[in-house]
């Protein structure tokens, strides 16, 4: 990610991120925002998504770097059978939101030792100081072409 948006940018990037999507008041307005303009769909790109939501850069620079990031989730591929990176996180956010019981979303990154650049959708406790499960979802750090 480091090379679509600048390094001192990113702890920001995925903070905003998770303040968008945490536990309490923030999910409640994703879950209204999901269910009366169905946001996350596959009618729409991830970063417009993003964008609209406002779980974005503020700068603008940082801001376009971070949705090319985001589209480039296509060309990934996930864990999720049959579903490429994109594709993967699009359709658990909507499923996510969706729910009966929607779970807070959390967004982080990390590196493939292997080289295999794949979206990571799991359920996670990541806060050691909480109880509270998480819907997450881990981006494979990538290099602009």
């Amino acid at each position: 990610m480091g090379e679509f948006v600048g390094h001192r940018h990113i702890p920001h990037v995925r903070q905003r991120m998770n303040f968008r999507f945490a536990h309490g008041d923030a999910l409640k307005e994703m879950v209204a925002c999901q269910k009366h303009f169905e946001v996350f769909s596959h009618k729409h790109p991830l970063s417009r998504s993003f964008a609209l939501v406002d779980a974005a850069p503020e700068d603008e620079k940082q801001r376009r770097g971070f949705f090319r990031y985001v589209d480039r989730m296509t060309e990934v591929g996930s864990n999720v059978k049959g579903h490429n990176g994109h594709a993967a996180i699009v359709a658990a956010l909507k499923k996510n939101l969706e729910s009966k019981s929607p779970l807070p979303v959390h967004f982080t990154y990390h590196l493939d030792p292997r080289g295999s650049q794949k979206v990571r959708i799991s359920t996670s406790k990541p806060h050691v100081y909480s109880k509270v499960k998480y819907l997450t979802i881990s981006f494979p750090t990538l290099h602009e072409k």
